[in-house]
């Protein structure tokens, strides 16, 4: 048994598709004065070719999930880099060195830069450039690749990785799941696989060096495991697995469209973190009662130059028509410098995630936040729109933000454009400052949204991208169940509303502790969370969930707190987090009585 990354879940078997990941052989070689603009041209015509193969690609893929065909501009945006097809170049003129090799050493310097920046979102887009880079040394070379589109039977597809070109080539009637060494969360793989309801574990070093075509392998894309050459005794336990798993995920969304409603009648809220306007589609599907996070920052990563005012309006004016009377919550450009985007290119920062980003970034150009808070306002006529301030550390910069948001409406008044006067105003949560000087902050926000991802992260001073204090990186940890308690008290107090948006938000594992810290409002999350959640949410009583949270603080250590929560919720939800028998003995009488 290997451990991976569950991208996708679900289980399959199968004999395993090795997709050829034989690395490519780049020798240096030296080039004659006079053929150094002939590599030049044959570099640009690589280029060209990928372009063109990537065009294909997208229109294939939009059959295939509109989100997904979405994710390839970032491929399409990589070909047209300048900075990646420029230092290419100037090293071949320079060096006079072939177009392979300079490519190569463009791809060194880049993931160098990629191994220093503190960014999740960014990080993950690493293998998103060596996949582009990958295709153009192939188009170099003349490589020919095996074809998916000749697999004949049922299989299991396990890589290096997956480029888009795979992914849509391949058969998807007979991809039974997918196993791959690299990709995260935001990779093309990922979202690829999820649309499509394909079981993808990634993240399993050296596998392509461990199976061999033809072999049986399993992939449990549940608990992240791959199992090689399985024996009798564990096929017929993943079988079992199997079916029921599937069984379990139907019975989930059987009352979907019940309230959130606990034992004894508390009503909590469960919305969706989305990125893109495709997403609205499955919102309905897992019961989403609103978007409690749009993160903008797609808008402007996949925009060749800055967004307009217009297209930003048109984008959520879409948005907020599709929501209906379901509240909407547009959170303002959050990004940091180290992303580059086109037009506003700055200097390289040596610490990304301390510096100039979220607000700071908006408040630093308040021609590019007034464009974004003026297409909020004009959208705000269509649905119950709300504004979200990322990255507040300081009642300073909130009131700040206002007096920008302020500018934005005496111009729309000029212009005699309608908006909602009364727009609601929320700060995100995500820095020690804020959540200590909660209460001031709530003097002047209408609502606040904890962004637990990055509070931890500064609350512990951890990377959790980072894989030598990866594991440091805590969610139960004693100081920030305090925090979290103080933060909600805060809300209480105050009358204000208090949601959580982060991972914390959609995971099954803290929802009774958050709601016994006293979040007892509002959990957003990723969609496909929210089924897992609404059931524990039905199933427990608000007085349980203060006890557990109570003895939770009780508690002096994270691996005892750990340890404690999972004990309870195996007890108290075999079905969903005891691992060891979730999908065997105990499962089928405990999902015939889900309700």
């Amino acid at each position: 048994m290997i451990k991976g990354i569950s991208l996708s879940k679900g289980v399959s078997i199968g004999k395993v598709y090795l997709l050829d990941s034989s690395k490519f052989c780049i020798i240096k070689q030296k080039l004659d004065p006079e053929n150094v603009d002939n590599e030049i041209n044959r570099f640009r015509q690589a280029i060209e070719k990928s372009k063109a193969q990537m065009q294909e690609i997208k229109q294939r893929a939009s059959k295939v999930a509109n989100k997904y065909a979405v994710i390839l501009d970032t491929y399409s945006l990589l070909l047209e880099d300048e900075v990646i097809v420029n230092d290419t170049i100037e090293n071949i003129r320079n060096n006079k060195l072939n177009a392979e090799w300079a490519l190569t050493e463009t791809l060194k310097k880049f993931n160098k830069l990629f191994n220093n920046m503190n960014d999740d979102y960014l990080k993950g887009k690493q293998d998103d450039l060596d996949l582009v880079v990958h295709g153009i040394i192939r188009n170099l070379i003349g490589h020919s690749q095996e074809k998916l589109s000749e697999i004949d039977e049922p299989v299991v597809l396990v890589s290096h990785t997956l480029s888009p070109s795979d992914t849509i080539a391949m058969p998807k009637n007979l991809v039974l799941g997918m196993a791959t060494e690299v990709g995260g969360k935001t990779s093309h793989v990922a979202i690829f696989a999820s649309a499509l309801g394909i079981p993808l574990v990634s993240g399993v070093r050296d596998l392509t060096a461990k199976v061999n075509t033809g072999e049986l392998i399993i992939i449990d894309a549940i608990d992240g495991h791959v199992i090689i050459n399985p024996s009798e005794e564990q096929l017929k336990h993943y079988r079992k697995k199997q079916e029921n798993y599937h069984n379990y995920e139907e019975k989930l969304l059987e009352n979907i469209h019940q309230p959130a409603k606990t034992l004894d009648g508390k009503h909590v809220k469960l919305m969706a973190n989305i990125e893109s306007l495709d997403e609205l589609k499955s919102l309905r599907k897992f019961g989403a009662e609103g978007i409690g996070l749009y993160r903008t920052e797609f808008l402007y990563l996949m925009a060749k130059t800055l967004p307009t005012e217009n297209e930003l309006y048109d984008n959520f004016k879409k948005v907020a028509q599709g929501m209906g009377s379901s509240p909407v919550v547009i959170r303002t450009l959050d990004i940091g410098m180290d992303k580059n985007l086109k037009g506003m290119e700055g200097e390289p920062e040596n610490n990304p995630a301390l510096g100039l980003r979220g607000i700071r970034l908006s408040l630093s150009d308040p021609g590019l936040f007034i464009h974004q808070l003026k297409a909020i306002l004009r959208a705000s006529l269509y649905g119950d729109i709300r504004i979200l301030y990322p990255m507040i550390s300081s009642v300073e910069e909130f009131v700040e933000a206002n007096e920008l948001l302020q500018k934005a409406k005496d111009d729309l008044k000029k212009q005699q454009i309608p908006f909602n006067e009364n727009i609601p105003v929320g700060a995100m949560v995500e820095t020690p400052a804020a959540a200590i000087c909660i209460e001031h902050l709530l003097e002047v926000a209408d609502f606040i949204s904890v962004g637990t991802n990055d509070l931890i992260q500064y609350l512990l001073a951890v990377d959790r991208t980072n894989e030598s204090v990866a594991s440091l990186y805590q969610p139960f940890h004693p100081a920030v169940l305090k925090v979290l308690k103080e933060i909600f008290k805060a809300g209480r107090d105050s009358g204000k509303e208090v949601s959580i948006c982060g991972e914390m938000g959609g995971d099954p594992l803290a929802t009774v502790v958050l709601l016994g810290l006293g979040n007892q409002g509002e959990l957003s999350m990723e969609a496909h969370s929210i089924p897992k959640v609404k059931k524990i949410i039905r199933k427990i009583s608000l007085e349980e969930a203060n006890q557990l949270a109570d003895h939770a603080l009780t508690l002096t250590s994270t691996e005892e707190i750990n340890h404690f929560i999972l004990s309870e919720m195996q007890a108290r939800f075999p079905s969903d987090f005891d691992r060891d028998t979730t999908f065997e003995e105990k499962f089928q009488p405990l999902i015939n009585n889900t309700h």
